[in-house]
């Protein structure tokens, strides 16, 4: 393996010899994954589960985005070769549940639609037959009689007084609704108030990896279900309160997984209907959806219209921010309706804003429905507060880098209490957006753009500011991770996040080679078993490597701590005389380097396998809130459209 130090445009903080923090570390799960031997859904072997084979299920989705369901047609398809049986929700019998979080009881969803169809892409009914095609031919010969109702897939249309109910037992389109106490009169503590009305649109998740889930019996009568999620943990508690388990008789085991990014975060319906099916069959069945069906059936992310306007003095300061915002939940609302909450939540921004008056009332509208995306309404802030700053700047005819300076919140004022009320740890806002424009050299593309401006060159010049600060691990602060040396020397470690792209077993490693000296590419990770793992908040939030990292650290710790007592029997010394040198990756008593053993000999000269172990559960109490700056250059030919970043 080879190692180089992180390129830097400033000088690294120093760091002790041999630490392999800091260093350039090439990913230990990447050679299983490129060679193909890694397991993802698609790929499982399920046939020890059933001496027939796996059954395929297929999901018959409704093309109409609300109606009435009046009956669903099955008998041409269930009389195709290679089909085991077809359901629809009178067959299913599970009651209507929430996904991943519930918003209201009136939005409870049936994991196959009973009387009304909401959108495009509900499911109806469920083809299990013997191969993929022959459920898929199943599913074409299904029909349905749905009478069309009036649909409304706007957000805005969707609050309107005229607007059809989606929900009767709501009586209304608002899912949910925020106000601030009292109204900020802008104007009059304003000499210029900037307005605009900004869209945040709705976007598909689109992972590499598509949705989907396979379940099994096994052998000793528990439901195995292998789902491609970011929360196993979650989806085994949702999961056994769906089917009216325990979670001692559920085991869940993500496979690989290819990307998530928000949109694959509890329980998912379809979820349901396959661990259902399995259960009752007595036969492994997988659900492995095709890129069209996943685009209307995974939740989306985004969907805001944001009604922003900005008080601003003549010489630039802010006097106050006014934000009605209108998110769009999509027929089923779900984590997607809060996440507003989160945009208004993160709408101080890098700024001192002096005062935030800011509404949110997010809409059920007849679409797939809004998940997490990509940092999940923390982004959405970020945009609708440059957006409105870049406004400000252009109309006040104020350079937007020198608005920005003039407006930051300043470095000693760290803590910072916000007007939502985040606590910022710390920031140094100027210094990231100086340092970028430095590097950026921002002064001469100005000059150079002003100068082609005023030449008539057609090849314009763009250039983009933008700060910011993130929210990270924000929601549930809990991590668990248990870290063990084997008796060859190499070690495992066990981790409640759920990797599915980012890196967790490279990054995990790296922490507990650089505290014992254990070789990277020794040190494995075990993640995504509920029976291996015990607990776990999974991966989302941006909370892996602050929160499971942090676990990861401590619980080395605790191995250490195990290390030296066990090393102290074996060498006839005390705990505290025997050091760790992950230099060399040995154990040896203080000043008497013959003592020295490796962990394989420590390993194997510990009477209980378990002993050589530590295991942490780390809470933060509280989110951390790291910041940034960048500056993009783009070059337009205005004759030809091409540009150049």
């Amino acid at each position: 393996m080879q190692t180089e130090p992180v390129s830097s445009a400033d000088t690294p903080a120093p760091r002790r010899p041999g630490s392999i923090l800091g260093t350039r570390v090439q990913r230990t799960e990447d050679p299983s994954l490129l060679v193909g031997t890694a397991t993802y859904l698609a790929d499982l072997d399920l046939s020890e589960y059933h001496p027939d084979g796996v059954l395929h299920a297929v999901f018959v989705r409704s093309d109409i985005a609300h109606g009435r369901l009046v009956a669903v047609h099955t008998d041409d398809a269930a009389a195709i070769d290679g089909v085991e049986a077809i359901w629809t929700a009178a067959d299913l019998g599970i009651d209507a549940h929430h996904g991943f979080v519930k918003v209201h009881d009136d939005f409870a969803r049936s994991p196959l639609a009973t009387d009304t169809v909401r959108f495009v892409g509900e499911p109806i009914a469920v083809v299990l037959a013997r191969t993929a095609t022959a459920g898929r031919d199943a599913a074409e010969a299904v029909w349905a009689e749905i009478e069309p109702l009036r649909a409304v897939v706007d957000a805005e249309d969707a609050l309107a007084s005229d607007a059809p109910v989606i929900f009767d037992s709501h009586g209304d389109n608002l899912a949910l609704q925020i106000v601030d106490p009292g109204p900020l009169d802008l104007e009059a503590i304003s000499d210029h108030v900037v307005r605009g009305r900004y869209v945040n649109q709705r976007v598909a998740v689109a992972p590499m990896e598509t949705d989907g889930c396979a379940a099994a019996v096994g052998a000793d009568g528990r439901l195995i279900v292998w789902p491609s999620t970011q929360m196993p943990h979650v989806v085994r508690d949702q999961l056994a309160t769906v089917l009216d388990m325990s979670n001692d008789e559920l085991h869940i085991i993500t496979p690989q997984v290819g990307g998530g990014f928000g949109g694959k975060v509890g329980l998912h319906h379809e979820f349901s209907v396959v661990a259902a099916a399995a259960r009752r069959l007595g036969r492994p069945v997988i659900w492995s959806p095709t890129r069209r069906e996943d685009m209307v059936s995974l939740p989306h992310g985004r969907g805001q219209v944001q009604y922003v306007e900005l008080g601003c003095r003549n010489d630039g300061t802010f006097t106050g921010l006014r934000v009605r915002l209108v998110g769009d939940a999509g027929a089923y609302p779900t984590i997607g309706a809060f996440l507003c909450g989160g945009t208004r939540r993160m709408s101080n921004a890098t700024y001192d804003f002096g005062a935030i008056d800011f509404d949110v009332a997010v809409a059920v509208t007849n679409t797939t429905p809004v998940g997490a995306y990509r940092g999940a309404g923390r982004p959405e802030a970020t945009a609708l507060i440059e957006r409105v700053v870049d406004q400000a700047a252009m109309e006040l005819g104020i350079d937007p880098i020198e608005l920005r300076l003039a407006n930051f919140i300043s470095d000693d004022a760290f803590p910072y209490t916000t007007i939502p009320g985040n606590v910022y740890d710390s920031g140094r806002y100027a210094m990231a957006l100086r340092r970028a424009a430095e590097l950026a050299d921002y002064d001469g593309h100005r000059a150079e753009q002003a100068r082609r401006r005023e030449s008539g060159e057609r090849r314009w010049l763009g250039i983009g500011v933008a700060a910011y600060v993130e929210i990270t691990a924000g929601g549930a602060s809990e991590e668990y991770a248990r870290v063990e040396v084997n008796p060859d020397g190499s070690a495992t470690v066990f981790a409640g996040t759920a990797a599915h792209g980012q890196g967790h077993a490279t990054s995990f490693a790296m922490l507990v080679s650089d505290q014992t000296g254990i070789p990277v590419e020794s040190i494995t990770l075990v993640d995504g078993d509920t029976d291996r793992v015990p607990r776990g908040g999974g991966t989302g939030g941006s909370r892996s490597l602050q929160l499971g990292g942090s676990a990861v650290h401590h619980a080395t710790e605790v191995l250490i701590d195990s290390a030296r007592r066990l090393a102290a029997e074996i060498l006839e010394a005390e705990p505290a005389d025997i050091e760790i040198d992950p230099d060399t990756g040995t154990i040896a008593v203080a000043g008497v380097p013959a003592s020295a053993m490796t962990w394989a000999e420590l390993a194997t000269r510990t009477p209980d396998a378990t002993a050589l172990q530590g295991e942490f559960i780390f809470d933060q109490h509280g989110a951390t809130f790291p910041f940034g700056a960048h500056i993009a250059v783009v070059e337009v030919d205005s004759d030809t459209g091409r540009v150049t970043l």
